[in-house]
């Protein structure tokens, strides 16, 4: 059930210009949904960004900054937005160069309950 309600939204990231991908995956680096435009290997970016952010949680718990809230990775061709949704489940968000990360950021706040509550 929880995967036809989640494609909907995951649909609703692929609408702002820019966005390919928007992945839920579990902390253990399977995919649990997704939704995409054009060629991704989600099973190869649900398990990097599981691991991506258990390294940057464990940087923030071990230099006692707190919970990890959001990480945004900028490369060459365009950010990835990784956000952990609870203590299992993580979002990953892949983009081009020209997206914008503040409207990125703003409907993954604006949508995270929904996101949450289907999970």
């Amino acid at each position: 059930m929880a995967q036809t309600l989640l494609k909907p939204i995951l649909n609703e990231f692929l609408k702002i210009d820019g966005v390919s991908a928007a992945v839920i995956a579990g902390t253990d680096g399977f995919v649990i949904e997704s939704a995409v435009s054009g060629k991704f290997d989600i099973e190869a970016l649900a398990a990097m960004a599981s691991t991506g952010l258990g390294t940057s949680g464990a940087m923030g718990s071990s230099l006692e900054k707190g919970q990890l809230a959001q990480m945004l990775v900028e490369l060459e061709k365009g950010p990835i937005l990784l956000s952990p949704l609870s203590e299992d489940e993580l979002i990953a968000i892949v983009a081009d160069e020209s997206a914008n990360i503040g409207r990125i950021r703003y409907d993954l706040k604006k949508n995270r309950d929904r996101i949450i509550a289907a999970l």
